[in-house]
């Protein structure tokens, strides 16, 4: 018991810095619980086994719909998987309007729509921040659409 106490105390300071301290306990209990004390004898296959199951996911996903003629929109964020993250804002802006459609989907970055509410265009920018997203979504609608732009909506997922 004190060997994988004193194992996972090590793990814990070196592999997983990111999770709190009573996640990666646990989960390094989890780990460590399906293995003998034979087999913790500084093994590094145990241990590189161990961080990889404990340190969680390494992408994250968003989508954004928006809806032209109604502006009604909705978006996702830190979502484990594309698919959750499509299903949230579908229904999130559903509860709005129902023109909505899925205009942008994204791991690890953000994205933003501009649009001419009066005219019933956008246009969608994607960027590694939200005011990347932002810029680049200003940008494409003044240059398809002309004057009048306004973001409607962001997200970022990271």
């Amino acid at each position: 018991m004190m060997l994988r106490y004193s194992f996972a105390l090590l793990l814990c300071g070196l592999a997983v810095p990111a999770l709190p301290a009573s996640a990666d306990n646990a989960c390094i209990d989890r780990c460590f619980g399906t293995f003998s004390p034979s087999q913790m004898g500084g093994s590094t296959e145990l241990r590189d086994l161990c961080v990889q199951q404990c340190k969680g996911p390494s992408l994250l996903y968003g989508a954004i719909a928006y809806g032209a003629r109604s502006t009604a929109n909705g978006y996702a964020y830190g979502k484990g998987n594309m698919a959750d993250a499509v299903h949230t804002a579908m229904a999130n802006c559903q509860a709005h309007g129902n023109d909505c459609r899925i205009v942008a989907s994204y791991s690890n970055s953000c994205a933003a729509v501009a649009a001419v509410e009066s005219r019933s265009v956008f246009s969608v920018g994607q960027g590694a921040t939200r005011a990347q997203s932002q810029s680049r979504a200003m940008s494409v609608c003044s240059s398809a659409h002309g004057a009048g732009c306004e973001i409607e909506v962001w997200s970022c997922a990271n």
